[in-house]
Formats: structure tokens, sequence, C-alpha cells
């Protein structure tokens, strides 16, 4: 297959999405693929490409550069994104009857992108939707004007009629597509992995993250590891964090970074709250340690970000081994899929005292704790991932080029 695909960032920066891409095209190229390669370039961080890409002379990109913006800047984020749009333009026209079929990551600015693409090169143009716009905006309480939520909403119409296939990470999230008014048979759902070859679970004596902070093994770990965006309740943590403040053995681990992050440690020492720790996001190699590295992990979602959005982490910490607390929408797939399968306790989006409770009950049971880690591993350590999802996208594309044939 020749594919071109079309990044909303770049790999010299670090998005949540980055790692997905990583082996997406990785392989791609192993499966023996043209990849072409359209990303920006804002901040120079880490290299433009990662080096295995290299190794293969079917591989090919372009950057065009931009200016760095951050996330809570959402105006000037998206002119951005609309100006990144408009640089794209000349290499998609030269893209033209090159390629089979393009691949164009999730973006707030998809009605003017997926159209763009679609209209350069005449071929098959498929949408990978990681976040639901505006919806997901709507949710976590960053899109509050109604005459705003509109406009975006008829907007998104345009990439809608522009992809020929849309890619989301979840039923929910499906649902929501359908409700836009998008074809059913035309949505794939391929849930977003962990690298099998790599992520593991990494014993306590073994562990760099343990050693490089001096972390006690007579603790009971609760962590969060990851982007503390418009997406991450931190208030959530916080009343839960609360109830447990008497437990002196529970410490909640909170590692990463994010536009309510500074929000997120302001209320903490508001309220004297000394069984939250804060961690800096930690080197990519270190992600199995990291993971590894707690009791339980806890994912607290706004209400109404599920369908919306999917914390990308589900995977990681199944391969992990660790028990899930979750809050979100309680009559969610999500919630459903996790109390079902008994890998971890997923509760209403304010059910605070219950997660306390859930922690409390896996902090006392160790066999509970274990049992709960090993379900989540036997659940998830092949529907979520690598080899399993890109190989997903590989027989979907070629499944679509073979129908336009």
């Amino acid at each position: 297959m020749k594919i071109l695909i079309v990044m909303s960032g770049g790999f010299d920066t670090y998005g949540p999405s980055r790692h997905l891409y990583h082996a997406l095209i990785s392989d791609f190229l192993s499966h023996g693929d043209i990849v072409h390669l359209i990303e920006s370039h804002s901040t120079g961080i880490d290299p433009d490409v990662p080096d295995d890409f290299l190794a293969f002379p079917t591989f090919s990109f372009e950057t065009i550069n931009i200016n760095s913006v951050p996330k809570r800047a959402f105006a000037k984020r998206y002119l951005t994104g609309l100006k990144y749009t408009r640089k794209c333009k000349k290499p998609l026209k030269n893209a033209k009857g090159k390629y089979d079929i393009v691949l164009v990551q999730s973006c707030v600015w998809a009605p003017f992108m997926v159209p763009l693409v679609k209209k350069q090169t005449k071929s098959i143009v498929v949408w990978n939707i990681q976040d639901m716009f505006p919806g997901a905006s709507i949710a976590n309480g960053v899109l509050k004007n109604g005459l705003l939520k509109k406009i975006f909403f008829k907007l998104h119409k345009r990439a809608y009629k522009a992809a020929d296939h849309i890619t989301v990470i979840s039923d929910d999230m499906k649902i929501k597509v359908i409700e836009q008014g998008y074809n059913a048979n035309n949505i794939t759902v391929i849930s977003d992995w962990y690298d099998d070859k790599t992520i593991k679970n990494i014993p306590w004596k073994d562990n760099e993250f343990v050693k490089k902070y001096d972390l006690r093994s007579d603790k009971f770990y609760v962590q969060y590891a990851g982007t503390m965006g418009f997406n991450f309740d931190y208030m959530a943590v916080i009343m839960i964090a609360e109830l447990l403040k008497k437990e002196n053995d529970i410490e909640f681990q909170m590692i990463g970074f994010g536009s309510q992050l500074d929000a997120f440690k302001e209320e903490v020492k508001k309220r004297n709250l000394d069984n939250i720790s804060f961690y800096p996001l930690q080197e990519e190699q270190l992600v199995s340690h990291v993971y590894s590295a707690c009791s339980v992990t806890i994912i607290p979602l706004p209400y109404g970000v599920i369908g919306n959005s999917v914390p990308s982490k589900i995977g990681l910490l199944m391969a992990c081994k660790k028990p899930i607390i979750t809050t979100s929408d309680e009559n969610s797939m999500y919630v459903k899929m996790i109390n079902d399968n008994g890998f971890g306790f997923a509760y209403g989006h304010n059910e605070y005292q219950k997660a306390a409770e859930g922690i409390l009950a896996l902090k006392n049971d160790c066999n509970l704790c274990l049992s709960m880690g090993k379900k989540g591993y036997d659940f998830g350590h092949v529907i979520f991932s690598r080899s399993y999802n890109t190989k997903k996208y590989i027989d979907l594309f070629e499944s679509l080029i073979k129908r336009e044939k």
C-alpha cells in the first residue's frame, strides 16, 4: 500500500497520541508499505522523526514550521491549526495520485483539514478521531458559549462529509459519531494501544522509578500518570484523598503535566492534603516502571467526557497488571466493561465515597488487588495491544483500497 499520513502535530513535540503514530507508522513500514508523512515542527524538543523510520527506504517525510502554543490558549491554538492547514495545501497537492489512502490525525480544525486533504489528494481519506470536538470541550467545561457550540457542531459536518471512513477508539465514541449523522457502516472501532513488545510489569526491586524517588514498599500508592488537562477531574482526586487522609499508608501519586496542574496543586495546598504527591512527567523509556510503581491506578473523568474521549492509558495499566479505579459516566460502556470484567471498580463521576471504599477494599485485601490486576491483563493484553490494533489498521486500509478498485 502507498499511505499518506497527515499528523496534526509533529514527533518533535510530546503529545498523548505520539506513541500511537510511532507504532502505527513502524508497523506499516514493517508490513512493506510505502509511507509518506506530513507533520508540523514547533518546539524541536525531540527529532522530527524517530530513527527507526529512517531505516526504511519506503519512508519519507516533510515538516511544516508552526508556532508552539500552550494548550490552554484555545483560540490561538485553533488559529495556528488553521495556518498549518493552509501550509499543508502545497504538499497535499503534490501528493495527488501518488497514494492509495490518507490517514488524517484527530484535530479540532478537522472541518478545514479533512476536506482539504480530500480535495487535494483525491484519495481515500480515513479520519482518526481521538477526541470528539466540540463534544469533549463542552463536557469538560472549556467551551461554554452557546453560539460557539452551534457553530463548531455545524462546522464539523464538513469533516464528516469529506471523510470516506472514520476510526474511533471506543464503542461509546462510535455512538457519538452516529449521532452526528455519519453512516455506521463507515466507522471502525480501533482501540488505542500499548506496545506489547516493550510494556510489562516491572518488579519493585528492579523498578527505576521506585529507585529514582526512593519510594517506600510499605505504602499503598494510588497513581495517576499522564496529562492533567481538562479531561482530568482533579477535584475527584482531591475529594477522594480527603476521605482517606487518615489512612497514613495511602499516598496519591500524581505524575505528569497539563493545563490543570497548577490549579490542582493550589487546591491541594489550600486543603492541606499531605497524602497527594506530585512528580514530573517521566522519560518515555520509564513508562513500564512508572505504571508498575503503584498499587492501584485512578482515572478521574469529568461527566460527559466518555464517548467524546477515552483515556488511552487503560491498556498500559492492564499490561502492568494494575487494578483500575475510575469515576465517569455511570451508564457508559466504559464503566460497564470495567465492572463486568472485574479488573477494577468503576463509579459515577461524583461517587467519591464509593471510590474511597473501593481503594480501601483493595488496600486491605492483597489477593483482591492481585486478582483484579491479573483479570485486567487477561482481558486487555490482546485487545489493547499494539500488534492487534495496528493489524486492524492494516486490514482496514487493505479492504478500503480493494473496495475502491
